[in-house]
């Protein structure tokens, strides 16, 4: 077939507009894994005290303030609940990550020589909105560690794709938010912000089961949880791995299945998919050490939690993470934690750390 004058350009407007999407898209891919670094060094773990008080997280500044220059990041935390109380909701202006930041910035402007980087957890779970508990069915009664826990189907299509809905809104209003370097990961969580932790409690197991709970649907919704923060394209996604279990008796759990997911996070995302878990101890669980092994094979990014508010070894808990390989550490403030160590012993963890990013 021969194309006249006028069809041969507009086959040439077609192929100069395809070229220039694809640069688009490989300068929108190239920003989407380098815009933002990492967090580095000693980090907040922030509000904690609703987990075991109950009430919403409120986030405070407060313990570091008291150690101002020391620590490179806060958690700031939000629940659902706040952000999205009936369904549809638009988050509004004066929610809580908005206040949060605001206080980093101000705490940024008096020490600019160690200004804090964001890493922002929300919760879902026990944390969820009451209509999404509703979602497939009545919320769940459950007691987890003696306490009453309410959570929705969290497994399940319907309340993924709720969460899934957040996560695009969440990202349109906080992704391009400088002081927000990270953000974690907590689709399918459930009683903790550990995705891959699911209580093998008979308090939790049964009304679970009762629901329609099971490990294949748990196994799908941990498969999907890295596309559901897709919208997510400037921040770092942490996720945080432990071994699959969903029954007493599992023992090391599926460490392969884990393994699995974490070199599809990479494959995924890059160095933007940062490896943590909330177990760092110098007493580390069985179970852990292979996970641990893995984390360091795939190299940084790498964070830990520290298991205890306040390890008995703690100079020992902080090396054992830099020996693994970490660059950022989570510590509590509260219940403990980092209020009660000496400024100048946290200034020699930050800056083994830091060093251990270079």
């Amino acid at each position: 077939m021969v194309l006249s004058f006028s069809g041969m350009k507009r086959a040439f407007r077609r192929l100069l507009l395809a070229c220039a999407v694809l640069l688009l898209l490989q300068v929108d891919l190239a920003l989407a894994q380098e815009s933002k670094g990492p967090i580095r060094g000693l980090i907040s773990m922030g509000a904690y005290r609703f987990v075991g008080y109950g009430g919403d997280p409120v986030n405070t500044l407060e313990p570091l303030d008291a150690k101002p220059g020391i620590f490179g990041g806060l958690v700031v935390i939000a629940s659902w609940k706040q952000l999205q109380p009936t369904p549809g909701a638009e988050i509004d202006a004066g929610n809580v990550i908005d206040k949060a930041l605001a206080e980093v910035r101000t705490y940024n402007e008096r020490n600019p020589q160690k200004p804090l980087g964001v890493k922002l957890r929300v919760w879902g779970g026990f944390e969820a909105p009451d209509w999404a508990k509703h979602l497939g069915g009545p919320p769940i009664a459950t007691i987890f560690n003696e306490k009453p826990r309410s959570v929705g189907r969290f497994w399940s299509p319907a309340y993924r794709e709720a969460w899934a809905r957040l996560q695009q809104q969440l990202a349109v209003r906080f992704d391009r938010r400088p002081l927000i370097n990270e953000v974690a990961i907590t689709s399918c969580m459930s009683y903790t912000a550990e995705p891959f932790v699911v209580p093998i409690q008979e308090g939790v197991l049964r009304p679970l089961r009762a629901a329609g709970f099971t490990e294949a649907a748990y196994r799908e919704c941990l498969g999907d949880a890295v596309a559901d923060y897709a919208p997510w394209r400037q921040s770092r996604l942490v996720l945080s791995v432990n071994p699959l279990r969903t029954a007493p008796g599992q023992g090391n759990g599926d460490q392969a299945f884990t393994e699995g997911l974490m070199h599809g996070c990479r494959q995924t995302l890059g160095r933007r998919c940062v490896f943590d878990n909330h177990d760092l101890d110098t007493g580390l669980p069985g179970p852990l050490h292979r996970i641990y092994a893995t984390m360091k094979q795939l190299g940084p990014e790498i964070e830990f939690q520290t298991w205890r508010t306040t390890p008995k070894d703690f100079d020992g808990t902080i090396r054992l993470g830099v020996s693994y390989g970490a660059s950022a550490i989570e510590l509590y403030q509260d219940y403990g934690g980092f209020p009660l160590v000496a400024s100048s012993r946290l200034r020699q963890w930050a800056a083994m750390l830091e060093r251990n990013s270079r």
